[in-house]
């Protein structure tokens, strides 16, 4: 229940994400009330977009300062206000205006990960994450569907109240229980896990669970992070592999493909109606995330990733090989004009299965908890920042490079990515925070060496975190030092 209410922001992302594909073409109709050129549509587009950092950072001081729940209820606010601009603009100032705030919102409804993470427990946190891409694809599919029978006006209108709906929904849920432990608020955090949990003994274990890492990392209810906290391994090196990650996802052309649906279909040659084509990508998309999480509840999450980026390769470089034997041809000329319809809406349907949702399904997985709510938006932020740059060199790209260039620099990213997962995303299926965040601690690389020593000397009974066994072996001592 706390899940579907927090994702219910989701939806409206999707709305953001893929209303430019439905209300570009109207704005660029002669009969359009307000008259915008190719230059002032790609802003328009982008500039829902181009605030998303400022919102992904603005999420996280809230989630450390206010809670993950407040903020989580705070992202519908942007959303309103966002929307009900656009369906009442008059001209192109208050239409660039309301793709800012509502920007604004998509930014911050990252904080959903984060909450949807602390309140699950390790053995849903995969299905229960996986809501937010199943949303994202809902709200997509909305709009599309809506764009194609009513003028944009109303379908911002209807996308209104969409958030209104998200701001009531959240208030029935309760505050994550990590996020008042660690604010010394133990007596609300135990009445958070009792709503969450039903069950006593597991509530006191978890509440337990939660108390004893605060302890060792010296927390306490009024501290604040410090920059030794932002230095250690369990905060850069996952911070490098999700940028990293938000890099190679981009540049595989997913995001691309879906804020130009109308127009990409045009360009790439695909003889379907372009706007029951992009209708049948948002229909994928949404059957491909409800796949997706089932999937993770049994897949590993580097299996899924990898497998996602290989077959988007494969489907990108089939249809860069239509483009280059086909391309010079007049579409109606072309064999095989199902082709490249094929290959988009296969790449699109493959990527809703790892390359697109675990990134940001990780980003409330992978930090500690002292720096999570800092990190929970500072690593959404550049993603968004990603996003934006490459929404905002698309009509650039389209024009400078031939079509089948285009597809073979996706393929190219995307071979990359599985190359990247297979050498350094972390699996974190099944684990609780606690155990992801000794993944990448010296701390957990001690236990890992203990127990090695531990098979290696049975007689020295070794423990993981025993240090006087460990020193009996100078050769452990300082990796050890513990």
């Amino acid at each position: 229940m706390s899940a579907v209410a927090a994702h219910v922001n989701s939806i409206s992302v999707g709305m953001c994400q893929g209303f430019s594909a439905v209300l570009l073409p109207q704005l660029l109709d002669s009969n359009s009330s307000i008259l915008v050129n190719n230059v002032e549509a790609s802003w328009i587009a982008s500039l829902g977009v181009i605030s998303n950092p400022l919102g992904a950072l603005m999420s996280g001081v809230f989630m450390q300062t206010l809670g993950r729940k407040t903020t989580v209820q705070l992202t519908s606010i942007p959303f309103l206000i966002g929307w009900t601009i656009i369906g009442l603009s008059t001209d192109i100032t208050f239409l660039c205006l309301g793709r800012f705030i509502s920007g604004v919102a998509v930014g911050m409804s990252s904080a959903c990960y984060v909450y949807v993470a602390e309140v699950s427990l390790a053995k849903h946190r995969g299905v229960l994450s996986s809501f937010g891409p199943i949303f994202v694809s809902i709200g997509v599919l909305i709009v599309y569907s809506l764009g194609s029978i009513m003028p944009w006006q109303v379908v911002s209108i209807l996308c209104a109240l969409t958030s209104f709906l998200s701001f009531l929904s959240v208030n029935l849920t309760p505050e994550s229980p990590s996020w008042l432990a660690s604010k010394g608020r133990v007596a609300d955090a135990g009445k958070s896990l009792m709503w969450l949990r039903r069950k006593p003994s597991l509530a006191d274990k978890e509440l337990a669970d939660i108390l004893n890492n605060l302890a060792d990392n010296c927390d306490t209810g009024s501290s604040a992070p410090t920059l030794r906290d932002f230095t250690a391994p369990a905060v850069w090196k996952p911070f490098l592999i999700l940028v990293c990650f938000f890099v190679l996802q981009e540049a595989s052309g997913i995001y691309i493909i879906l804020y130009y649906a109308v127009n990409f279909f045009q360009v790439a040659g695909s003889t379907v109606d372009s706007n029951v084509a992009s209708i049948a990508v948002a229909v994928l998309r949404l059957v491909m995330s409800v796949t997706g999480s089932v999937c993770i509840q049994h897949v590993n999450r580097r299996t899924m990733a990898m497998t996602s980026a290989v077959l988007m390769a494969v489907s990108m470089a089939a249809c860069g090989a239509y483009e280059s034997a086909y391309g010079p041809l007049l579409v109606n000329a072309r064999p095989y004009g199902w082709v490249p319809l094929a290959c988009i809406l296969f790449n699109v349907s493959v990527s809703m299965l790892g390359m697109v949702p675990l990134p940001w399904m990780m980003i409330g997985e992978l930090f500690p908890l002292k720096v999570r709510g800092i990190m929970g938006g500072l690593v959404p932020s550049l993603g968004y920042f990603f996003i934006f740059v490459t929404v905002k060199m698309s009509p650039g790209l389209m024009t400078a490079l031939a079509t089948d260039q285009i597809m073979w620099l996706f393929a190219a990213a995307a071979a990359f990515a599985a190359c990247f997962v297979a050498a350094f995303l972390p699996e974190t299926r099944g684990k609780t925070l606690l155990q992801i965040e000794k993944l990448f601690s010296s701390d957990g690389q001690c236990d890992e060496t203990c127990k090695g020593a531990a098979a290696k000397y049975p007689e020295k009974k070794f423990k993981p975190g025993d240090a006087t066994a460990v020193y009996t072996i100078s050769s452990l001592v300082d990796v050890c030092h513990k």
